[in-house]
């Protein structure tokens, strides 16, 4: 599809730039033109033309840390510390069935479609499933099969787990050059040492990394500490397996010397901080981390520890919070904000997948919103807005690849009414069978 995409304003994050009356020309998936309209000729012959006389174009979000079907448990645990909360979980977990993941990713593609989300960057189990709700849905998508075996439904040892995973990735890696698979040993805490160094020796073989689960609690920290002697990134590195780690989801309880290896090994920090501050784990450092150059990028986390897919209201938090802790207004910017769900997040996928950048000769990843609000009014400065004035309901059209996948309240590449009661039907079984055990 070639579009034409005209837009009051244009948001470059990785420049920082706005541009007023700007225009974007798509063609063959790829942006070929972005920049003031009057420097590229009008209306072009076959392109589909778009004016949004109030719209701000912006790179389309990714969700950089998530367990998609879990849209099932949405609410299913609450008030619960982390260790109380995964126990709860995982007595849940082995009565899912293949069709309920796929439905909940399929409502959790809906969500994110909806609210401007063109990717995401999932470890859970079923990624088989998950992956045919992709590549039906035009999203994009970096799956890590989950790979250990408390709560896993369709697999009984670590043996069987490695084998679902080296099979996903034999299927699916590169479908559409919008799906691609890494390995996904879930934490340290619940994968050994020969299992954790296996599993990167196999990534390292397949030219993929790892997606794994690092200092998110006090507690992990400390029976790390008890039973190796050292913090989990230290203990990690010692075992030769930081190196595969591409990414790292949490992070909140660091050392120095933690932070000076995911420097060296230019491991990408998945920062959850609604998931983190609901569950009461803590809040990651990331005035820290930015300024000493390691890369973060946003993510919601499952929703049963979130409870949504927003990355508008991820954006928000992440923006404020850091404020009340540091009692400074200056750090985390807007504009560092809005790449941590944009542009930071390229170094995710494999190259020339996803840039997050809105520059010409990149995919056509965008999201445009429309500021024709009471909410969003009067527009002063279109990137404060992104972060503490615009929500989710602004989004009027979400482009992949080129390709329209969400327009007006309309579902260009799924059936919203089947997905939610699907959905609802899968949710009242599992809930079922769970209070029969």
């Amino acid at each position: 599809m070639d579009l034409v995409i005209d837009g009051r304003w244009i948001y470059y994050p990785l420049s920082g730039e706005v541009i007023n009356n700007g225009r974007i020309v798509i063609e063959e998936k790829k942006i070929i033109y972005s920049g003031p309209r009057g420097k590229e000729s009008d209306k072009k012959a076959g392109h589909e033309y778009y004016n949004f006389e109030k719209g701000l174009v912006i790179p389309g979000l990714i969700n950089a840390h998530t367990h998609i079907p879990m849209t099932l448990q949405r609410g299913i645990s609450e008030n619960k510390s982390l260790q109380t909360w995964l126990q709860h979980i995982w007595s849940i977990e082995p009565n899912l069935l293949p069709e309920d993941a796929y439905w909940g990713t399929m409502l959790g593609i809906a969500e994110m479609l909806a609210g401007g989300t063109i990717g995401f960057n999932d470890q859970y189990f079923y990624s088989d499933q998950i992956a045919r709700a992709i590549h039906e849905t035009g999203i994009k998508a970096v799956l890590a099969p989950s790979i250990f075996f408390a709560g896993n439904p369709e697999s009984n040892s670590m043996e069987e787990a490695f084998k679902h995973a080296k099979n996903v990735h034999d299927k699916w890696n590169g479908n559409n050059n919008r799906l691609y698979v890494a390995f996904g040993p879930h934490a340290p805490y619940t994968v050994g040492k020969e299992w954790f160094q296996t599993i990167a020796n196999e990534a390292r073989d397949r030219g993929t990394n790892i997606h794994t689960h690092l200092n998110e609690t006090e507690y992990e920290v400390n029976e790390s500490q008890k039973t190796h002697s050292l913090r989990p990134i230290e203990w990690m590195d010692k075992i030769g397996v930081l190196e595969t780690i591409n990414s790292a989801a949490h992070c909140v309880h660091l050392s120095q010397a933690e932070r000076d290896l995911l420097k060296k090994y230019r491991v990408n920090v998945l920062h959850c901080p609604k998931s983190n501050a609901k569950i009461g784990t803590g809040i990651a450092d990331t005035p820290r981390l930015l300024k000493e150059n390691i890369n973060v990028c946003l993510a919601t986390d499952g929703q049963a520890s979130n409870n949504k897919l927003d990355m508008f209201e991820e954006m928000s938090f992440e923006a404020l919070i850091h404020k009340a802790v540091y009692k400074d207004p200056t750090v985390v910017t807007s504009t560092e904000v809005v790449r941590m769900a944009t542009c930071n997040a390229q170094t995710l996928f494999p190259k020339n997948c996803y840039s997050g950048t809105l520059l010409e000769n990149t995919r056509a990843d965008l999201t445009v919103l429309d500021l024709d609000s009471p909410g969003t009014t009067p527009v002063i400065d279109p990137v404060s807005h992104l972060c503490y004035a615009i929500g989710r309901e602004q989004v009027v059209m979400t482009i992949i690849d080129g390709s329209i996948v969400y327009q007006n309240g309309k579902f260009l590449t799924l059936d919203i009414t089947k997905v939610k009661n699907e959905a609802q039907r899968v949710t009242n079984r599992l809930l079922e069978t769970t209070s029969s055990d």
